[in-house]
């Protein structure tokens, strides 16, 4: 089987379908001009260092000294629990922290809020960012979402 009879197979031998698929696979490669540039934006505004940025310019600046400390996990890779503690607004409070490995935790931890004291950050500490996939998630599969339907739009005849 050569190539051409191969094509034909695949796509048909009517130059409509072939125009049609044409507009299909340029809907999939601009729905990526779109895309890419969207996910760095999203993931910009949702990122630990973002919201750091905003509460060092509202000078909402906390700095927390090690308490206590204990390893979690395997010799040499351990995961670090860590509590601080700091003062703010005249009142002794403490923090926890988990570090995974490598890293250590600090002698000293910065941590921020950007406008409730009580709502502390960050941004040394591991962070699980489960919700930044669910909201990313339908942006990575933008591009062929938009090329399943102008497939279904402009009417492709898909061969069996």
């Amino acid at each position: 089987m050569s190539i051409q009879e191969a094509l034909v197979g695949l796509f048909t031998d009517d130059p409509v379908n072939w125009l049609k698929w044409g507009v299909v696979f340029a809907v999939l490669i601009l729905g990526y001009v779109v895309a890419i540039p969207l996910y760095k934006k999203i993931t910009a505004r949702l990122s630990w260092e973002r919201k750091r940025d905003i509460a060092k310019s509202r000078d909402h600046v906390i700095k927390a000294a090690l308490v206590n400390k204990h390893p979690v996990g395997e010799v040499a890779r351990y995961n670090w629990h860590a509590t601080y503690r700091y003062t703010i607004q005249g009142e002794e409070r403490q923090y926890k922290a988990y570090f995974k490995h490598p890293v250590t935790p600090p002698l000293y931890l910065y941590l921020y809020y950007i406008d409730n004291p009580e709502k502390l950050f960050s941004c040394e500490e591991y962070h699980y960012e489960n919700h930044k996939g669910l909201l990313l998630f339908p942006i990575i599969f933008l591009p062929w979402i938009l090329a399943v339907a102008a497939m279904f739009l402009l009417g492709v005849e898909l061969t069996a």
